[in-house]
């Protein structure tokens, strides 16, 4: 799953150097326009629902994180 997360941010940010123990938000990696496009990625790809209430910060901090938050969501469904 992670590795799918990778490929999906450098879809997002092609010009990111992304590993599992990247500080996506406290490295700017992420700003507000990349967010929305991560967000409708990931749910397209994991076919979750990614509401306002998953869209915090300890969320998308790393990549781990997102794989933890589409786990939650997945075992929601």
């Amino acid at each position: 799953m992670t590795e799918t997360i990778i490929n999906i941010i450098k879809k997002v940010k092609p010009a990111a150097n992304i590993t599992e123990s990247t500080k996506l938000l406290e490295d700017k990696v992420l700003d507000s326009l990349a967010m929305i496009a991560l967000v409708a990625e990931l749910s397209d790809e994991f076919d979750v629902d990614i509401t306002a209430q998953h869209i915090i910060p300890e969320n998308f901090e790393t990549v781990g994180a997102i794989a933890a938050l589409m786990e939650r969501l997945e075992d929601e469904d």
